[in-house]
């Protein structure tokens, strides 16, 4: 059971990788109704759902935001390393923040540091990432980090009793380019 989370001002986000021992909070995250309007996933999840989707995978980075030991956020940057022509590529999977935590950075904490894997680690040059036509407050934070919107894909998602358009939203890098002396 998650403990109160702090309310403290000077609270700190710290980023992880996630652990089997944060189940209960990611299914905690899952389960909550802003995140579930966000996805394309249904409502409810059984921890052994929640277990597959923690475990171990080569192609996707699982992190957690963590403030005063409670799992705040969850997010997913998949990659395709076994796949040549597209591996220079990553999709955002997921960024999510438990309800008890929403309003602190903690969405912009996980942007952040995926930015930064994708930037500084993996060598990725496009990043991209889905999101649901008026969902404009996370369209602005994608914006801040430099996605443009590229295209809508019209009637995509059933949300509750209505069919809502999706945004595809990327972000391109210059690759890093090896000098040869001539």
């Amino acid at each position: 059971m998650a403990q109160e989370p702090s309310n403290r001002p000077g609270s700190e986000i710290m980023i992880r990788h996630v652990r089997a021992s944060d189940r209960d909070a990611v299914a905690a995250i899952f389960n909550s109704r802003h995140v579930n309007l966000g996805t394309q996933r249904l409502p409810y999840h059984a921890d052994s759902d929640v277990e597959a989707r923690l475990s171990d995978d080569p192609g996707k980075m699982k992190l957690v935001a963590e403030i005063d030991g409670d799992a705040a956020g969850y997010c997913e940057l998949a990659t395709w390393p076994t796949r040549p022509r597209i591996r220079h590529g990553g999709e955002i999977d997921m960024i999510a923040t438990h309800p008890d935590f929403r309003g602190r950075g903690v969405g912009r904490a996980l942007m952040e540091a995926m930015i930064d894997l994708a930037d500084n680690w993996l060598q990725l040059t496009r990043l991209q990432l889905f999101v649901w036509d008026g969902n404009d407050v996370a369209v602005r934070l994608y914006q801040n980090f430099g996605f443009d919107i590229e295209g809508r894909l019209r009637r995509f998602v059933f949300i509750n009793g209505d069919y809502r358009d999706a945004l595809i939203m990327a972000r391109l890098a210059e690759p890093v380019r090896l000098q040869t002396e001539t």
